[in-house]
């Protein structure tokens, strides 16, 4: 296989909410157009439709919330007024939540497209039924922290993919992973780790991020030894930090920034030529 970049994840619904905004069709598009597969973050609202949103509110996306929406859960809200408020930035405006179904729709009209769902307040049966009904579960990567949960959802849609995202500080990230690797990643296609915090005091081209080379040098071969792929989510980065993860071998990455990100890895690579 040539070297390269073959995973990678558009976090937040396509443009991190840092070079575009997150979870509206702009941002989706955004993130498929740059060879990614963003991210939808999975809510309910108060008449069961499943919808696109990482957080349990609208209070930090909206332009202009209504006041009656300030604090109010998603749950509390309904499809139709979700799409009376603005989600977008003052360059991009009239943007709005979208739903799961909308997103399946455009899965369906391109099976190159693939998507990553992360489970945030949705029954399982009930996203599993609509994957199936739309018949888009290979072109989905189902993302958890909680193991019970992807070996739930695998057990409905046997072909979706699963991913088992480990989080916290640098101890309890190493502590679960051995954990999923002791249960020989169970019902899991990938394991992602947060590298957490970038030092900006150490030297640019070395090792910034909290969670240990070491480690994610020895996670990536354990992972690789089982046939699951090991994916890193670095929250902040310069080109030189994604330089030294790729010279790790990782080649799966999750992302605010998906310009960003692609600029560096071309450069990476090019220079490889």
């Amino acid at each position: 296989m040539r070297d390269g970049i073959f995973i990678w994840e558009a976090h937040r619904g396509g443009g991190g909410g840092y070079e575009m905004p997150e979870s509206c069709k702009l941002s989706f598009e955004y993130g498929w157009l740059h060879g990614g597969r963003p991210e939808a973050d999975v809510n309910l609202t108060s008449d069961n439709v499943m919808v696109s949103l990482h957080d349990p509110n609208l209070n930090r996306i909206a332009r202009a919330l209504p006041e009656q929406y300030k604090d109010k859960p998603i749950s509390e809200i309904t499809w139709a007024e979700l799409q009376t408020i603005d989600i977008g930035w003052d360059q991009y405006p009239n943007q709005h939540v979208v739903s799961m179904e909308e997103l399946f729709i455009q899965l369906q009209k391109d099976p190159s497209r693939h998507l990553v769902i992360d489970y945030k307040r949705v029954p399982i049966p009930m996203l599993a039924d609509l994957i199936k009904q739309f018949n888009v579960g290979r072109q989905i990567t189902f993302s958890s922290h909680k193991r019970e949960l992807l070996r739930e959802m695998k057990g409905l849609v046997p072909e979706i993919r699963t991913k088992n995202w480990l989080g916290g500080t640098p101890q309890q990230i190493m502590d679960k992973f051995h954990t999923v690797q002791a249960e020989a990643f169970e019902g899991i296609t990938e394991v992602q780790l947060h590298l957490n915090g970038l030092n900006p005091d150490l030297p640019l081209g070395g090792w910034r991020y909290d969670l240990p080379q070491p480690f994610v040098a020895d996670a990536l071969t354990a992972t690789k030894h089982c046939g699951i792929l090991l994916q890193t989510l670095p929250w902040k980065f310069e080109r030189e930090d994604i330089f030294a993860i790729l010279d790790l071998g990782v080649r799966s990455f999750a992302v605010d920034y998906p310009h960003k990100f692609t600029m560096a890895c071309a450069e990476y690579f090019g220079n490889r030529w």
